[in-house]
């Protein structure tokens, strides 16, 4: 799903929060991603945004490229481990948390 909707090998999400976020140059649009989540992307150039799973309306993950210092939000663990590309090797000592998502 991740690979699908950034157009690249893996996402790099950070999660927050969502009553604790708040947009302050525009409000994304929204496209339902699949059956359980939507994502959210610049409506002037369509850069992803946001993941929000339906389950869980207090979160939202936002695409860690996009904040303005990136490199203090270094990743925790890896979500989707079974479905990583045979080439990826960053991360992979982090702890895995598998799904069971096949959009």
């Amino acid at each position: 799903m991740c690979r699908r909707a950034t157009g690249s090998a893996f996402a790099v999400l950070a999660w927050v929060p969502s009553p604790d976020l708040t947009w302050i140059d525009a409000t994304p649009s929204y496209r339902r991603s699949s059956p359980i989540a939507q994502r959210g992307f610049c409506p002037a150039c369509g850069s992803p945004l946001s993941l929000a799973y339906d389950v869980s309306p207090g979160e939202i993950a936002l695409h860690v490229g996009t904040f303005d210092d990136p490199a203090r939000l270094e990743p925790r663990y890896n979500y989707g481990s079974g479905q990583r590309l045979g080439w990826v090797c960053c991360g992979v000592d982090l702890p895995h948390r598998e799904t069971e998502e096949r959009w």
